[in-house]
């Protein structure tokens, strides 16, 4: 069954705004530093996880996003602090153990629509460096997942992609096309147009001897449903 990843209200304009921020705002995080604006954004999500349970499927619910201030923006990365990551995981451990963290997101700033279009900048980044390394979000989420995360058997990652379009508009949320209807959602707001799209990563219990402890791999699942009720509103 697809895991279920679920974004509730209060969440949705807290990762919207930060994403339209980063990308519309100027920043200068130092009193020397170049100012910029299309920056990447990062951050956490928090909530709970349902076990499948009868034809009930993985259920990843997100009640709560954190933005990750000291993460190092680029325009066309975001680097979190690990240190930051572990603190914040410890902070809510500690004072809200009822509330788990369940997922990132984070935001693809493109500066206009050909461009998104042309890179189908709305899915998770995958790319080679310039030293034959592979990078991008499909590496990063399941390293976090493993180094970070370890005790989450699964985590909810969020991608908000946002572009300047040509003229002002307003246009209802509606399903992302074809294959990933279920996957996410694209709408227009004022002079931007901004995609929200859902993956999730896994931990899978590797197969071991008897005598063996158990290790795990983690990975990239595709198959998912990602829904935001306040949107699904929209709709109707």
């Amino acid at each position: 069954m697809k895991v279920q990843i679920i974004i509730e209200d209060y969440v949705v304009p807290q990762i919207l705004t930060s994403a339209i921020e980063a990308y519309e705002i100027f920043h200068k995080k130092t009193q020397h530093s170049k100012i910029t604006s299309q920056l990447e954004t990062y951050g956490l999500l928090w909530g709970y996880v349902l076990p499948e349970r009868g034809d009930q499927p993985v259920r990843i619910v997100a009640t709560i996003a954190t933005v990750e201030t000291s993460a190092l923006q680029h325009q066309d990365w975001v680097q979190p602090s690990y240190e930051s990551l572990k603190m914040k995981r410890d902070f809510f451990n500690r004072y809200w153990p009822h509330i788990e963290l369940v997922g990132t997101f984070h935001s693809h700033p493109y500066i206009n629509l050909a461009t998104v279009n042309s890179l189908k900048g709305w899915r998770a980044s995958d790319y080679i460096d310039d030293k034959g390394q592979p990078k991008g979000d499909v590496y990063a989420w399941p390293h976090a997942h493993e180094n970070l995360f370890s005790d989450m058997p699964h985590l909810a990652h969020v991608i908000i992609t946002v572009a300047a379009l040509e003229k002002k508009g307003w246009a209802n949320p509606s399903r992302l096309a074809n294959s990933e209807s279920d996957t996410g959602y694209v709408l227009s707001a004022d002079w931007r147009k901004i995609w929200i799209k859902g993956y999730c990563t896994e931990q899978i219990e590797d197969k071991v001897e008897e005598d063996e402890d158990v290790s795990y791999t983690y990975v990239l699942n595709e198959n998912i449903k990602l829904e935001i009720p306040s949107l699904e509103k929209k709709f109707e």
